[in-house]
């Protein structure tokens, strides 16, 4: 019985696991602008390919800068679930992201005061970017990392 059992759960977990196919962010983006390419840097991946639909991350160093993304497969963005938002605040990364001309994504990034002897702790944050379709309202998070200087460390987010 207890043979049973295990094969069952085993053919269920490779079934699972097997079904789970890496999918695209439902809203797509393409960099139209960066600043200054040292200080600011856009990745589209997936921390989990099997199950997890790839995202976008956006590390920022110290410097201000600009990041400009416009969204290649839908119109009239808002922030946040809400259809009248189109600027968002992140005062403790130091940055805000707002839409303009309705499928435009601007990030500012604050300059940070720098140390150059030491490394700050991380900064992260994010905005939630929607579009409202035919088939209801589709959603794309993008997380921001804010740091003074480039690291090495393999165990920093991304």
């Amino acid at each position: 019985m207890k043979r049973v059992i295990f094969l069952f759960i085993g053919v269920f977990s490779l079934l699972s696991f097997a079904s789970c196919e890496e999918e695209d962010s439902p809203l797509r983006f393409s960099v139209e602008n960066i600043d200054d390419s040292e200080n600011v840097k856009l990745e589209y991946y997936s921390v989990d390919p099997h199950c997890i639909p790839k995202a976008y991350y956006i590390t920022s160093y110290s410097r201000a800068s600009e990041l400009t993304i416009r969204c290649t497969n839908a119109n009239a963005l808002f922030i946040n679930g809400n259809t009248a938002t189109h600027k968002f605040v992140c005062t403790e990364g130091y940055w805000w992201a707002e839409i303009a001309n309705s499928n435009t994504l601007i990030f500012h990034f604050e300059e940070i005061e720098d140390n150059p002897d030491e490394e700050i702790a991380p900064l992260y944050g994010g905005v939630e970017i929607c579009s409202q379709t035919k088939k209801g309202v589709v959603k794309t998070y993008i997380t921001v990392k804010r740091i003074n200087k480039p690291t090495t460390d393999p165990f920093y987010f991304y």
